[in-house]
């Protein structure tokens, strides 16, 4: 009797690993719509492709040709970890240039970025075409107006610099988007003028033990773990704050009821809306 539950104890959670690192290979690309009340009737309508958290995972053709399904978008955000110590340069390069092939490409650093050499990667991303937003805002323009997209360096290792990627944006007030990959870099931060933020590194707790929740994960990112949030300042100002769960995985090549995702982000403006 004791053997033969040793036996199904092994079978049960091989069968359990067998489904997280299945789990882990799919990705689910969803479609989201968000209303802000700043953003220029021209902008209206507006597709972005957010993706996050590459680490050591491969874009396929099979994922570019579930992108091409769904209506193109007219850039790509991303939004750190594209790639991990121990991972090949040219993974990463592979991954940003199918990305780029599709749209241009804006992203940012995250945590893991710092752990390999960065001057490397960032000149090898500069020479395919794909602009990173190290503290600082660009302006997008459309129909003969502006928003503002400011990119927020990585906050663990201690580069955020919000006073110098939020000057311009601060000086010039129009609606504003801010692609940070730690969603913790907006503890404490005065967000007056952010219309819309859009973040990772949470993978959505990665593995998430049912009536638990993740295994591995801080009281802030419990609460923001994933998805839509009203995120509100010390002032009260509120900001629409967007997580992703990511593309791929650290650590372990495993996720439990937190599966990987990327998103089409259609923006949509109020005056637009209530018009309609």
């Amino acid at each position: 009797m004791i053997a033969a539950a040793v036996v199904i104890g092994v079978v049960a959670i091989g069968v359990l690993f067998g489904y997280m690192l299945w789990e882990a290979r799919g990705l689910t690309i969803t479609e989201e719509v968000v209303v802000l009340e700043r953003l220029p009737s021209s902008f209206d309508g507006v597709r972005l492709f957010f993706i996050t958290d590459f680490h050591r995972r491969i874009v396929t053709e099979q994922h570019l040709s579930e992108l091409a399904r769904h209506e193109k978008a007219e850039l790509v955000l991303v939004g750190g970890d594209m790639i991990e110590r121990g991972v090949p340069l040219e993974r990463c390069l592979h991954n940003m240039g199918c990305l780029r092939r599709y749209a241009p490409v804006i992203g940012v650093h995250g945590n893991h970025d710092y752990k390999t050499d960065i001057r490397k990667l960032d000149e090898n991303l500069r020479d395919i075409g794909v602009k990173l937003l190290d503290n600082e805002a660009m302006r997008l323009e459309q129909g003969g107006e502006f928003i503002w997209l400011a990119g927020w360096d990585d906050y663990s290792s201690g580069r955020t610099d919000i006073r110098l990627a939020m000057s311009e944006p601060r000086s010039e007030p129009h609606c504003t988007i801010v692609l940070t990959h730690d969603p913790l870099s907006l503890r404490g931060v005065d967000v007056s003028g952010i219309d819309l933020v859009l973040s990772g590194h949470t993978h959505g707790g990665q593995i998430c033990v049912p009536g638990y929740g993740p295994v591995r994960t801080g009281k802030y990112y419990r609460k923001y773990l994933a998805g839509w949030y009203d995120y509100r300042d010390d002032a009260n100002w509120r900001t629409k704050l967007f997580i992703s769960r990511g593309f791929g995985t650290s650590h372990l090549p495993f996720r439990l009821n937190s599966k990987p995702e990327a998103h089409f982000i259609t923006l949509r403006s109020s005056a637009k809306t209530t018009v309609s």
